[in-house]
Order: C-alpha cells, then structure tokens, then sequence
C-alpha cells in the first residue's frame, strides 16, 4: 500500500501545480511590448474618434483649449476651441485631400496654408503615421506597466514613460523642443486599442507645468472626410 501511496501522492500535487498555473493564467506582456502592439493597432485604424484637453499653463502662443473629431489620417475633422484674447472661440477644421480648410464663427470655409493651420492645431502632424503620436509610442523611454485601470468602462494596462522635447515637438510644433516629458498610455488589455495618452510636463513655458489629454473611442470605425464648399 505505501508503495502505491507515493505515486499518488506525487500525482496528485502534480494536477494541483497544474491548476495553481492555470488559475494564475497567461502573465501581461511588458511594458515595451504593450507600447509596439497598441501603436500598430493604431496606425493600421480605418478611423477613430478623438478628444484633445489641455490644462495648465499655455500662455498666448498656444491658444488651443480643446479639440475633438473623427480622423483616419492624413483625412480629419474637427472642432477646436481656441482662446484669444481670453474669449473662448470654435472653429471647424477639415483636413481632407491634401487641403485645410476652416470655419470660424463668422460662417463660410476657407483654405488655409500649412504655415497658417500650424499656428494653433496641425492635426497632420498629431496624427503622422512616422512621426505622430502613434509613432511616437515606441520611442517612449524608461517604461514602466503601473496596475490595470478602468478607462470609460474598458480595462486597460497603465504604461509610463519619458519622450523627449524634441520628439514631442515634432507631433505638436508649439511645445518646447528642451528637455523631457512624461508620457502615459492606457492600452486596452485585450484589444491593444490605445483610449487615453497623457503628455506632461513644462511644455509650453520652462517654468509652468501643462498637460494634455487624449482620449480615443470608435476605434476601426471607418471615417470618410471630403473637402467642404468653400464660402
């Protein structure tokens, strides 16, 4: 009997390491992977809905308050509000077949030129496949997975990270080239969806801290854009 006992025994809490391994199931990939994976789920999008606030200090050479629209890049529309002069303005912005054009509040669409549009809100920049915020994921440095989290109902891993001036400054002009910032992605843990992104830091003045907040939804659904009648 004690001969066959032991056999058991070892089977037995051979099957428990079994289901101890199973119960515990497949660890979250790290910090570096979730980063490549949500910036290829992003970049191959038919479309997404977008909403951009910005907090802090901006002073007069950063006007954008808030923007928010529907993109399948380089094609998007948007809302933005701006600030001048502390009155607080909306004016639509279309970037559809290479052209941009705008309606401010007075009523009717004009084009602009790519030095106009760069003054307050250059979405093609945002937005650019090589060097926008997608693309900018991956050069995220010393990152880190912080806990899951709940973003709009959706569980999400946590990532945290440094970008450059200078690489932040290529995805939005108006922020400063110099130093660093800190960079948080919340990447949807199944889907690798990105539905929040963070940039924070002194990026407008080298001595007030500003942040800007991203949050993305509709993500896949296709986004058609075409020029509207100018007038």
């Amino acid at each position: 009997m004690h001969a066959g006992a032991a056999p058991s025994r070892a089977l037995t809490a051979g099957l428990l390491i079994v289901v101890g391994l199973s119960a515990c199931g497949t660890p979250p990939p790290d910090a570096a992977t979730l980063l490549k994976q949500s910036s290829h789920r992003m970049l191959d999008l038919k479309g997404f809905h977008f909403a951009m606030q910005v907090s802090g200090f901006t002073g007069a050479g950063e006007p954008v308050q808030s923007a928010q629209g529907d993109a399948h890049p380089p094609d998007l529309q948007a809302r933005v509000n701006l600030k001048e002069g502390g009155i607080l303005l909306e004016v639509e912005v279309i970037f559809a077949s290479n052209n941009i054009y705008l309606k401010s509040f007075t009523g009717g669409w004009q084009q602009l030129t790519a030095d106009q549009v760069a003054q307050f809100f250059d979405a093609r920049t945002l937005f650019d496949p090589h060097s926008g915020l997608f693309a900018a994921m991956t050069d995220t440095t010393s990152v880190s997975r912080g806990n899951s989290e709940k973003i709009n109902g959706n569980d999400t891993y946590r990532v945290s990270g440094q970008l450059s001036g200078a690489r932040v400054h290529q995805l939005l002009t108006l922020i400063r080239e110099q130093g660093a910032y800190q960079a948080t992605y919340w990447i949807d843990s199944s889907t690798n969806d990105l539905w929040r992104a963070r940039l924070a830091g002194n990026l407008f003045d080298a001595s007030q801290s500003a942040t800007i907040t991203f949050d993305f939804s509709n993500h896949d659904h296709p986004v058609s854009v075409t020029p509207p009648p100018l007038g």
